[in-house]
């Protein structure tokens, strides 16, 4: 039970530190296309794992959504923190709902 807390929450940490500025990554240390590169690891064998489709497939939605660069995001009418907010959500959906149909 804690490894799947682990895990969620490594996710959570690599989508949140990926939609960080690269300035700031750099500063703590951390690379990040190798970020970027284990977050979609995670994401696919997490589509392998638990074959929750629709779910794996709004989180990658959401990351792309929130690396827009800025003007594209503001021209297609996204906003970037909402997406991280519903990222954020996605991830903690399963954890949240526990035995039902999203946390088996």
């Amino acid at each position: 039970m804690w490894l799947r807390y682990a895990l969620v929450s490594l996710v959570l940490f690599l989508a949140l530190a990926v939609n960080l500025p690269d300035g700031m990554l750099i500063h703590l240390g951390l690379a990040p296309n190798i970020l970027l590169a284990t977050l979609s690891a995670m994401v696919i064998a997490g589509l392998v794992a638990h074959r929750h489709l629709l779910l794996v497939l709004l989180a990658v939605l959401c990351v792309v959504g929130a690396n827009l660069p800025t003007g594209m995001a503001q021209h297609l009418g996204i906003d970037r923190d909402v997406l991280l907010a519903t990222l954020v959500g996605l991830i903690l959906m399963p954890i949240i709902a526990g035995n039902s149909r999203f946390g088996n």
